[in-house]
């Protein structure tokens, strides 16, 4: 079957549905951003966890192991993705496992919040590691299942509307979350956010779990060599790379933007020691965050239907390049509302793009191989990043750090210029889920 027949196959498929996986899709990521805007990882889990580890480096760990984990899991899968039917039952699997690490953290921050500090940061990142691989069956399935399930026609702009939803929803989880921290109380509190987040997380699960997913398998030319044909991870993607010079800039320009934008990590724990940021103070930031990427979500699901997603990623790289100017030069705690405003609409289009664009580089029987390739460039990217970004701020500082991820950004945005995508119009019926 040609890939436009393939495609016109699909959205047959999917028409009757769209309604139901769009309606669905939605509501479930609100559950879901309500808990997420209560323990993020960048700021409220930051803040906690800084009173147990007092350096930058193994702050920074934590997101690396995370990521680690996630990478080790895609790799594991991606030779079994090629050709598969449907994404939605191993995303579901991952989607819980990963939800039941919040429960976990709840029990650990309320029970042994007291045990001996090394041992309790030890189970403490565990856990995160534990969250990562879980993740990684998430992070190879959830994109290829909701490229399928959303209607091509409507795709831009559904993802920017779901992404201000949800981004509001983060708001309302930032302000329970900024109330709980805010109020009397010991470290339990904390504990008491991730119960809640837990709750809320299994209710988005049960809700995903009800999306229709049409079956679709096409056959390539490895599935017609049997399981011996099929490549590993590393043979595909050093062949896709060999063959595709356009993808090698675009994974290149990537790997060096999120490693750059792995900065806004440390913004929290920065601007609590040095610039005096308090509990009450971090609800605002964590709210603006939310509020920007909102207002960008909105913005930039407008602007990829009409003109791309690559503009979008550049205008969005060009405002982080402004964030890291002001990361440089901020002396006040206010200043870091405006430096988190430019973030959350830089992150919205790097978001909505970063993976959605790949759809718009390959041919439909190439997307498990192109799309693992990039998920797997931006989370190593994001593992080496974090790791690196915490020993530059432990050696060199704060403020030289920034202007050390400003070099490797504008690099990454020069190579982004480089790269060709497919217009809208020619790009209709390659779906950008």
């Amino acid at each position: 079957m040609s890939q436009t027949n393939v495609e016109e196959a699909l959205q047959r498929q999917v028409e009757p549905y769209a309604r139901r996986n769009m309606t669905i899709s939605i509501v479930e990521g609100l559950f879901d951003a309500v808990a997420m805007g209560m323990i993020p990882l960048t700021t409220v889990v930051t803040y906690f966890i800084s009173d147990y580890v007092n350096n930058s480096f193994l702050l920074g760990l934590l997101p690396t192991l995370q990521s680690v984990c996630n990478a080790l899991v895609q790799i594991l899968l991606r030779s079994r993705l090629n050709g598969i039917a449907r994404f939605k039952r191993l995303c579901n699997l991952g989607t819980a496992l990963s939800r039941v690490s919040w429960l976990i953290l709840s029990i650990l921050i309320l029970f042994f919040s007291r045990m001996e500090p090394l041992g309790f940061v030890c189970v403490f990142y565990g856990i995160y590691c534990f969250n990562g691989l879980c993740q990684g069956i998430t992070s190879s399935t959830y994109t290829q299942m909701m490229n399928k399930v959303i209607p091509n026609r409507v795709k831009g702009r559904f993802f920017g509307v779901r992404g201000a939803f949800t981004s509001a929803a983060g708001i309302v989880g930032a302000q329970i979350g900024g109330a709980i921290i805010a109020a009397n109380g010991d470290v339990r509190r904390f504990g008491v956010l991730f119960g809640i987040a837990f709750v809320l997380d299994m209710i988005s699960v049960a809700l995903q779990g009800a999306m229709v997913e049409p079956a679709l398998r096409v056959r390539t030319a490895q599935d017609e060599g049997g399981r011996e044909a099929r490549p590993s991870f590393f043979s595909d993607a050093k062949r896709l790379i060999r063959a595709d010079k356009n993808l090698a800039r675009y994974v290149a320009a990537m790997f060096l933007i999120t490693i750059g934008m792995s900065f806004f990590n440390f913004q929290t724990a920065q601007s609590k020691d040095a610039l005096g940021l308090t509990g009450g103070q971090l609800g605002i930031v964590t709210t603006i965050l939310y509020v920007s990427q909102t207002a960008g979500n909105l913005l930039w699901g407008w602007f990829a239907d009409r003109q791309g997603y690559r503009p979008s990623l550049l205008i969005g790289q060009a405002g982080f390049v402004l964030y890291l100017v002001l990361a440089f030069l901020a002396r006040d705690a206010w200043l870091t509302y405006i430096m988190t405003a430019i973030y959350g609409l830089a992150n919205a289009a790097n978001a909505l793009g970063s993976r959605n664009m790949v759809f718009h580089l390959c041919p439909y029987e190439e997307r498990v191989g192109y799309y693992s390739l990039i998920n797997m460039a931006l989370t190593i990217s994001a593992a080496v990043a974090s790791m690196i970004t915490g020993a530059l701020i432990d050696w060199i500082g704060y403020e030289f750090s920034a202007l050390a991820c400003l070099g490797l950004t504008v690099p990454g945005l020069a190579l982004l210029l480089q790269v060709r995508e497919r217009p809208p119009e020619a790009a209709k019926g390659e779906g950008e889920a």
